[in-house]
């Protein structure tokens, strides 16, 4: 008898693991159209989706459950037994980014497999970031400070709903405990009536996104990157492909995270109640799980606005449970670059996170320093609001700038080995090491005597936090 799912991936091209990722993250939609129509309780809801979620975590991966399902033992006994001391965030924190490096040093092999680490790495974060707010809430409780924030330990049934989300589980997006215990006790019903159009949305905007991808790959994929054919195209050409590429590449991602967001609108859990209180509905309000935002990166004009869309909830759990740890270090440098460290060994060993995100730093250093120059320049300002045509060049300068060098920043992201990317890198010639170095030590003092500041200009303005940062996203305001 033919397996569907092989059979399916034979017609695709695509792997066996990857189709069943996609289906798994359509299959979210029924189950969660099944959920909005359960009348009981909230133990027969945690059930439901507790069942559900294990389930498709069993689809994809087999017995190699039991790495998640210890993840989750291990949870419940550190937030029971060291749920007021100060070793929980420690210990927990110790053991899953532990067990997540141990068990990316014996699975990785030189692509980006899809194996149990996949989702594994989004349930580290997950129960990370718990512990972090049961500990932050005994505190304040400690203090006789107790806020509508503080959570209690979860039961062993909540945990396993928590964690094995269906809609969630495998991809993401992150979620905290306090938005989960608020949308099983039925606190966003009454706001998520439409629901399912937002979710319909979500979905159509995924497939649009994976049928881009698709064709897309056709026509520049990762082989022609490391083929003899791209050695020969122009320094120009292969500047344009690599920015081609690298866009394709990005609609991977967001069109899985489209697909799994509209599953999680569909349950009700992506409500905005960042106010507490009755609210009148209105449908961008169940943006509370974007992990894409799509207006803002199909309109950067930066490699910041990369940062402020892409991987929403990812850089905001960094914000709030890495970035902002580290304000002991009393430098927002020093901090940038540990949270920057922390998302690149979260996702593994391999050379090209680490490159990737180091890259990452870089430009949004040199974008910090040069912006606020062209910003402050009355008279620039004033030409450009003046010349049609200079705006348009100006935009067009933008494009080529976000797209290509976008592309040739996330090559070692996608190549992982050193041997790959640094081929790659010697076919451009390095081409952006040499603008972004150069850049971060030249540009802003070119700039400043070539464009000083307007004496207009107020000069006490306060500078916002780095925008490449996690800390940049809008949650997250204060200084470190």
């Amino acid at each position: 008898m033919i397996n569907p799912v092989e059979a399916l991936a034979s017609a695709s091209g695509a792997s066996v693991p990857a189709i069943r990722l996609i289906l798994s993250v359509l299959f979210a939609y029924p189950i969660g159209s099944v959920y909005r129509q359960l009348k009981g309780g909230a133990t027969q809801r945690n059930l439901y989706i507790a069942f559900t979620g294990l389930s498709i975590v069993a689809f994809n991966y087999g017995t190699d459950i039991y790495h998640s399902l210890l993840a989750v033992a291990v949870s419940f006994l550190c937030n029971t037994f060291l749920g007021t001391s100060r070793l929980l965030v420690p210990v927990s924190f110790t053991y899953h980014m532990g067990y997540l490096l141990i068990g990316y040093y014996y699975t990785t092999s030189d692509t980006y497999d899809i194996k149990w680490t996949m989702p594994h790495c989004v349930l580290v974060l997950r129960l990370i970031g718990l512990a972090f707010d049961l500990s932050d809430s005994r505190k304040k409780e400690a203090d006789g400070k107790p806020d509508a924030k503080c959570i209690p330990a979860p039961s062993l049934l909540e945990l396993i709903a928590f964690t094995y989300f269906p809609a969630t589980v495998l991809v993401g997006p992150q979620f905290s405990f306090l938005r989960y215990q608020r949308f099983i006790a039925g606190a966003y019903e009454s706001h998520t009536q439409n629901a399912p159009a937002y979710a319909t949305k979500k979905f159509l905007q995924g497939v649009f996104y994976l049928v881009v991808n698709q064709v897309g790959t056709q026509y520049v994929s990762d082989a022609y990157l490391m083929s003899s054919e791209f050695e020969q195209e122009s320094l120009f050409m292969k500047h344009i492909y690599l920015g081609c590429w690298g866009r394709i590449t990005l609609y991977k991602y967001i069109s899985i995270w489209l697909l799994a967001e509209g599953a999680a609108v569909i349950y009700g859990l992506t409500y905005i109640d960042a106010k507490p209180g009755d609210r009148e509905y209105c449908s961008d309000e169940l943006s509370g799980c974007s992990n894409i935002r799509v207006g803002v990166f199909e309109n950067t004009s930066k490699y910041g606005h990369y940062v402020e869309s892409f991987n929403v909830q990812t850089n905001t759990w960094v914000a709030n449970y890495v970035y902002k740890r580290l304000r002991f270090l009393n430098n927002r440098m020093l901090s940038h670059l540990g949270a920057l460290f922390f998302l690149a060994i979260w996702h593994g060993f391999h050379s090209g996170y680490y490159i990737t995100f180091l890259l990452e730093f870089m430009v949004i250093r040199m974008e910090k320093e040069v912006e606020p120059i062209f910003a402050r320049n009355e008279k620039l300002q004033q030409l450009l609001q003046q010349q049609p045509l200079l705006r348009a060049l100006v935009f067009v300068a933008l494009k080529y700038y976000t797209i290509v060098w976008a592309g040739w920043c996330l090559v070692p992201f996608v190549f992982l080995s050193f041997h790959k990317w640094w081929h790659i890198y010697t076919v451009v010639r390095f081409s952006g090491f040499i603008l972004f170095i150069s850049g971060n030590i030249f540009l802003a003092p070119i700039l400043r005597a070539v464009l000083p500041r307007s004496s207009s200009t107020a000069k006490g303005k306060t500078e916002a936090a780095p925008a490449g940062t996690p800390a940049a996203t809008a949650e997250v305001k204060k200084d470190n």
